[in-house]
């Protein structure tokens, strides 16, 4: 009887044993994060922004400036994902930047071209938009894409030029400026959940040379100068897909 209930209890355990086995064997992977990159997206960024600009004065002086600030903003896009590793899209951005400088200079006479007065310099700029298409390849099970983007851009320039006249009023021509030029660069994205993506890239714009003239109201006084614009960005960004 010892010996029957123990071959019983081998047996029960063996079965229980390969029970457990089998559950073990055919319980299912973890499913991966499902993404596509084809859809439209909204989002925000922000990081530094690298300013470098060269001023010509009358006299065909040139110096270069170079100033650094924070930007801030949104974009707004669509992709369409093919065969199978490619994606292909367009975005638009637009963003908000801290960027101000001056520097001492001298206002020369266009006529003679003598030393009129020294003069403080200024220029501010708060706004940088792009509207661009962009070109990626995807690996890493479909969640990594590295991307190429080129296109138009767009930014706003205010100078000002404060300075005594040698016959002793204070004046304080200024200027706004609306720029368009155009923008390349580069980036990573990472698909971290099936709606959600965070971005690394980095852009350059460049916005060419222009001559720009700064009015005084009263007493009239205007200043000259030549002024070339470029920018380089670097951000980190968040996407939601829809």
């Amino acid at each position: 009887m010892l010996r029957v209930l123990s071959g019983a209890a081998i047996l029960a355990l063996t079965a229980t044993t390969a029970s457990a086995a089998d559950l073990a064997l055919g319980a299912p992977a973890p499913a991966p994060v499902a993404f596509t990159w084809t859809g439209c997206h909204v989002g925000g960024h922000l990081g530094g922004l690298f300013s470098d600009e060269i001023h010509t004065n009358s006299t065909g002086l040139s110096t270069d400036h170079d100033a650094t600030a924070f930007v801030g903003g949104g974009q707004i896009g669509c992709d369409y994902q093919f065969a199978p590793s490619w994606v292909v899209g367009a975005e638009g951005r637009a963003a908000w930047n801290s960027l101000k400088f001056s520097y001492s200079s001298t206002v020369v006479s266009l006529v003679t071209g003598a030393l009129i007065a020294p003069s403080q310099f200024t220029t501010t700029n708060d706004f940088l938009a792009s509207a661009t298409g962009r070109l990626g390849y995807v690996y890493g099970g479909g969640l990594w894409m590295f991307y190429a983007r080129g296109g138009v851009a767009w930014t706003r320039d205010r100078y000002e030029d404060s300075l005594v006249l040698p016959a002793g009023p204070a004046v304080d021509p200024t200027a706004t400026v609306n720029r368009t030029g155009w923008t390349v660069g580069g980036g990573v994205e990472w698909a971290f959940a099936p709606q959600w993506s965070v971005n690394l890239e980095s852009n350059y714009y460049e916005f060419g040379a222009q001559t720009i003239i700064l009015r005084n109201a009263a007493p009239v006084f205007n200043v000259t100068t030549h002024i070339r614009d470029q920018f380089s960005a670097t951000t980190v960004g968040v996407n939601y897909h829809f």
